[in-house]
């Protein structure tokens, strides 16, 4: 009887052990791997605020946009960087005005459109892809972390572009929007209300938010 018992619990334990390996793989299965870029150059340009629908890769301008101040969009492009380069093992080059190529020159309607344009600034400055952030509404935050009259609102493109193409091709996009609401507001926002803090945050914050989103999405 004690050896019969004993061969019980082992084959109970093997059984176990192959549901598991069995669940294991089936996660596996479904789990699609994360996109990974093959090894190239990869240049980033400074946030623009399309004026135009002739300036934008996809989307549109909202009605009633504010847009962010010099010294806001100064402070954004520092921290898409830092991020980029402390969150992923890739090198990039910042492409601005003073580094040898000017991504904000004027571009002639119906002769330039806006994928061309990107893609020959991302030729000048000899890289092979090219990420584009556009910043389509920026409302600051009326307050502070504890308590605010106005929540911060943020609309913000990011586009990855190979510029090896003949003409360019457009990989992916990614897209954020969001105004931060409070839990009396949206008491299904709990679990994001939660990690972030419990506090109400500025525009930056939401905007690194969307280049987190972005580093995922394009498999930075």
């Amino acid at each position: 009887m004690f050896g019969l018992n004993r061969r019980s619990a082992v084959f109970a334990v093997c059984a176990v052990f192959v549901l598991q390996l069995a669940l294991l793989c089936a996660c596996q299965k479904n789990t699609p791997p994360s996109p990974v870029l093959p090894t190239l150059s990869v240049g980033v340009v400074g946030v623009t605020q399309p004026t135009g629908t002739t300036d934008l890769l996809a989307g549109f301008i909202p009605e009633n946009r504010v847009l962010a101040t010099p010294k806001a969009l100064t402070s954004l492009n520092e921290a898409i960087m830092g991020m980029l380069k402390a969150e992923t093992k890739r090198t990039y080059r910042f492409i601005s005005e003073g580094s040898g190529v000017d991504p904000t020159l004027s571009r002639s309607a119906g002769h330039n459109g806006a994928l061309a344009h990107w893609v020959q600034v991302g030729r000048d400055a000899k890289v092979d892809l090219l990420i584009v952030p556009q910043l389509l509404n920026w409302h600051e935050r009326a307050g502070s972390g504890a308590g605010v009259t106005t929540a911060a609102e943020v609309n913000i493109d990011f586009f990855l572009i190979d510029v090896r193409e003949k003409d360019g091709e457009l990989l992916s996009r990614s897209h954020f929007k969001e105004k931060q609401v409070g839990l009396s507001d949206n008491f299904m926002n709990f679990d994001t209300f939660i990690k972030r803090g419990g506090k109400w945050l500025s525009a930056q914050d939401l905007a690194l938010e969307a280049v987190q989103k972005m580093i995922k999405e394009f498999g930075l």
